[in-house]
């Protein structure tokens, strides 16, 4: 999206947090970032970025052993890209602490959106990370 909106962070697209200058893609910065492996590893979602990002999400599914995974990997990911832009727009390091505390307090929202067992279910989960 920045290239459509000719924002030039740098002189190549490289990812602006990754030392290696991997080319920041989807799939580079939400899966495969060693940041991000250790926010998934966190919740216990396991994603293999060798196949394409649908298979590969229906296999996380599968695999995952909790309940409301959708949810639980929307949040997960949409708290990976505030700590990418909380970098590029406000120029705050990125910490596995702060996407912690911030997915803690989007995933305690969750348990308002689901019923009762369900939102047992967030709260443990909440109190388990």
């Amino acid at each position: 999206m920045l290239k459509r909106r000719h924002f030039h962070i740098a002189d190549i697209e490289s990812c602006v947090l990754c030392t290696a200058q991997e080319e920041e893609t989807v799939d580079h910065f939400i899966f495969n970032f060693p940041f991000s492996q250790a926010c998934w590893a966190k919740i216990g979602i396991s994603y293999n970025s060798n196949i394409s990002r649908i298979e590969a999400t229906i296999r996380a599914k599968e695999i995952y052993s909790g309940r409301l995974f959708f949810e639980i990997f929307t949040i997960i990911a949409w708290n990976i890209w505030k700590e990418r832009n909380n970098f590029i727009f406000k120029q705050i390091n990125q910490t596995y602490n702060a996407w912690l505390e911030r997915t803690k307090v989007d995933l305690s929202w969750l348990r308002y959106r689901v019923s009762t067992d369900l939102g047992d279910y967030v709260i443990s989960l909440v109190n388990n990370l």
